[in-house]
């Protein structure tokens, strides 16, 4: 892709308010053919051969013109790269989306292989050796009473 030029490629260009100065200091005859020629520059690139006045102004000009020429055409590049970015992040995810799923894919293929059986004999067992966490639990009243003697002579040493 070629790259772009700010003469042809631009639809406007800017036209200062610190330029009507020197514009007043021309004739309406002169003013006319310098406003002529920057749209010869901004348009096609081409200078008219000026005399005078009209040359030192429109030289004036002229550098102002190739100066935001040149800011426009890096402001583009700067958009372009970042759109390019953009474009090759999205890519990116969806290489990465489309992997993840061929993952997920294989994952259930393999899921699929297995067989699982439910063994009601190791339920009853996972039951039994499993601590009861039930707040109100039963006890022997004997059980609770040789343990209370044993307990006393301990609490009066």
């Amino acid at each position: 892709m070629s790259q772009k030029n700010y003469h042809t490629d631009n639809k406007s260009f800017i036209i200062y308010k610190e330029w009507e100065e020197c514009v007043d200091e021309l004739s309406d005859e002169d003013a006319g053919k310098l406003f002529k020629a920057l749209f010869d520059f901004a348009s096609r690139g081409e200078e008219l051969k000026l005399k005078d006045c009209v040359k030192f102004t429109f030289m004036f000009m002229k550098s102002a013109l190739e100066r935001d020429g040149k800011k426009w055409e890096k402001v583009c590049k700067a958009r372009s790269d970042a759109a390019k970015a953009k474009q090759a992040q999205k890519e990116n995810s969806a290489k990465v989306a489309k992997a993840t799923d061929k993952e997920k894919e294989k994952e259930k293929e393999k899921d699929k292989d297995n067989v699982y059986v439910y063994d009601k004999e190791k339920e009853k067992e996972k039951e039994r050796s499993a601590p009861n966490n039930s707040r109100a639990k039963s006890f022997n009243i004997d059980e609770f009473e040789k343990f209370m003697r044993d307990y006393k002579p301990k609490l009066s040493h």
